[in-house]
C-alpha cells in the first residue's frame, strides 16, 4: 500500500512536470503502465508513459520506482 501511494505521488509529479513543458502534454487518463519487477529482495516498478508530441510523433518515456517510492530514470 505504501508503494502504491508513493508511486501515485511520483506519477503526479511526472504528469505535473510534463504539463508545464511547452512541447509535451500529459494523458488525461494517467497513461502510465507500471509493472512490478523483483530486484534482489525488493520489488521495483518499471513504468512507461506513451504519448504524442505536438508534431504528432509518438514517444515512450520510461522510469522506475524503487521500494521506497522514489522514482528514477534508467541508466541507458
Amino acid at each position: 500500500m505504501k508503494l502504491q501511494r508513493a508511486s501515485m505521488a511520483a506519477l503526479m509529479l511526472v504528469v505535473g512536470s510534463m504539463a508545464t513543458m511547452g512541447d509535451a502534454h500529459a494523458d488525461p487518463s494517467g497513461g502510465a503502465i507500471c509493472v512490478p519487477v523483483k530486484m534482489g529482495p525488493h520489488y521495483h516498478q518499471r513504468c512507461e508513459i506513451h504519448d504524442v508530441d505536438e508534431n504528432g510523433n509518438p514517444y515512450t518515456w520510461v522510469y522506475w520506482i524503487d521500494q521506497n517510492g522514489q522514482w528514477y530514470l534508467p541508466a541507458d
